[in-house]
C-alpha cells in the first residue's frame, strides 16, 4: 500500500495496513519561499517519511493601504491569484509537488478569514493575534454588514486559491479556521454569522474542486462546540491542537460527526519534543489503543531543530505504520 493509498483508506474510515501520520513544521523565514523552501519541505519528508506533505503557508493576505479605520478596512478590495503574494504560494506549491514526485499524500495551507480577513492583513501595524482580534471585533459590532462585505470579498480570492491549489495537483486543502477563542466572547450566533459561512464557502470549493478538505481548527481555549453546525458532507478531516483544547479525539469525533480526526500527539512538547524513544513507542500506542485504528491519522505541528528531533519524528511515523 502506498503512503497515498494508506491516507485515503484512512480518510474514507477503511482499513489500512497501518495507521498513516501528518507531522508538519512553520519553517524558519528564510525558508518561507523559493528554492530554500522548496528544499525544506523536501528534506523534512525524506528525513521523517511522513505518509503527508503538508506545504505550509507565509504568503500571507495583504492591504494595500493601512487599516486605521473601519472604513479602511471597507475599501479593502478583492484578493486574486494574480497577486504577488498568491502567486509566490501557487509557485512555491508547484514546485514541491515536482520534487515530491508523487510519493506521498498532499495538502496545502490555506488561511481562512479568522487569520486572513481578522489578522494578516493587520500585521504590517504590528499588531498581534489578540489585538488586531479586538479592533476586528469592534468594527464588527459597529456596522456589521459593511464589514462582512469586505470579508466576502477575501473570502472570494481565498476561493480562487483553493481551486489553483487542487488545479496544481494537490489532494486536499488543510483549511485553518479561527475564530471561536472563548477569551473573545463571540456568541454562537455570532460565530455562525461572521465566520462560519465563509469557512464553509471555501470548504465547499474545495470539495467541489475535487479535492480532500481538512479542517483545522486552530488556536487554545476554542469553542469546538460552535463547529458543530458545520455541515459534514464539507470536510472529510478534522484536525485540532488536542492538548491545547480541552477535548479528547473521543469527544471531537462527536462533535466532527465522526469525521476521521488527524492529530493525537501535543503540538510542540510533551513526548514528542522532550519524551524518551520508548516513552514515545508507548504513547503511540495507546492512542491508537484507545481510539482504534480506523479514522485515525497521527500527527502534530512540530518544532525541529536538531537531527534527533527528526528521527524522533520519524520514529512515530515507523511505530503507527505498524499498528
Amino acid at each position: 500500500m502506498t503512503k497515498r493509498e494508506r491516507v485515503i483508506r484512512a480518510v474514507r474510515g477503511e482499513e489500512t495496513d497501518g495507521i498513516p501520520s501528518c507531522f508538519s513544521m512553520h519553517f524558519s523565514p528564510e525558508y518561507a519561499n523559493g528554492e530554500s523552501a522548496v528544499d525544506a519541505h523536501i528534506q523534512f519528508l525524506k528525513q521523517t517519511d511522513t505518509d503527508i506533505l503538508k506545504i505550509m503557508n507565509e504568503n500571507l493576505v495583504t492591504c494595500d493601504h493601512q487599516l486605521i479605520t473601519r472604513q479602511d478596512y471597507e475599501s479593502f478590495q478583492k484578493i486574486s491569484a494574480e497577486q504577488p503574494f498568491m502567486k509566490r504560494q501557487l509557485d512555491l506549491v508547484k514546485r514541491i509537488l515536482e520534487e515530491a514526485d508523487g510519493q506521498c499524500f498532499t495538502i496545502g495551507t490555506l488561511h481562512s478569514v479568522g487569520t486572513s480577513a481578522m489578522y494578516h492583513p493587520f500585521k504590517s501595524l504590528g499588531y498581534g493575534y489578540d489585538q488586531s482580534r479586538k479592533i476586528f471585533d469592534a468594527w464588527l459590532n459597529e456596522a456589521p454588514e459593511k464589514v462582512l462585505e469586505s470579508m466576502k470579498r477575501i473570502t472570494d480570492g481565498l476561493c480562487e486559491l483553493a481551486v489553483k491549489y487542487i488545479e496544481a495537483g494537490l489532494d486536499g486543502v488543510f483549511v485553518a479556521s479561527l475564530g471561536a477563542e472563548r477569551r473573545f466572547g463571540l456568541t454562537r450566533e455570532q460565530f455562525l454569522e461572521w465566520v462560519a459561512p465563509f469557512d464553509q464557502m471555501i470548504m465547499k470549493t474545495v470539495k467541489d474542486a475535487g479535492g480532500y478538505c481538512f479542517l483545522h481548527v486552530c488556536n487554545r481555549d476554542v469553542n469546538l462546540d460552535y463547529y458543530r453546525d458545520y455541515d459534514e458532507n464539507l470536510y472529510d478531516v478534522v484536525n485540532w491542537g488536542t492538548f491545547e483544547v480541552p477535548c479528547s479525539i473521543r469527544e471531537g469525533r462527536e462533535i466532527f460527526h465522526q469525521k476521521t480526526v488527524m492529530g493525537g500527539l501535543a503540538n510542540r512538547q510533551g513526548v514528542l519534543a522532550a519524551g524518551s524513544e520508548e516513552a514515545l513507542i508507548n504513547t503511540v500506542h495507546s492512542i491508537v489503543e484507545s481510539y482504534g485504528r480506523k479514522g485515525l491519522i497521527l500527527g502534530a505541528d512540530c518544532t525541529v531543530a536538531t537531527e534527533q528531533d527528526l528521527s524522533r519524528i520519524k520514529l512515530a511515523v515507523e511505530t503507527a505504520r505498524k499498528l
